[in-house]
């Protein structure tokens, strides 16, 4: 039961992840659009705040993981409209 958080933590930017991945190479038609590069700015501050609530209450490695997995998340669409307004023009 106290792991619970650290999992959510955890699943929330994989399935993201998964998400963006569709969105980059196309793999299975959605039709959600730009939409995964947005559900980070969303989603990622309650995996990471979720993450350390995990973390405060047991110290354990998938709480930690968690937080750092969201954080990177949050920070690539970003990187990613930089370099490609750097790379493509505007």
């Amino acid at each position: 039961m106290q792991k619970i958080p650290g999992l959510i933590s955890i699943l929330i930017p994989s399935v993201l992840t998964l998400l963006i991945v569709n969105f980059l190479f196309d793999i299975v038609s959605l039709k959600i659009q730009g939409m995964p590069l947005v559900f980070p700015f969303i989603l990622c501050p309650i995996g990471a705040a979720l993450g350390f609530v995990g973390y405060k209450m047991n110290r354990d490695k998938l709480s930690l993981v968690g937080i750092i997995f969201n954080i990177v998340l949050f920070v690539s669409p970003i990187l990613y409209n930089i370099i490609g307004i750097l790379t493509q023009g505007a």
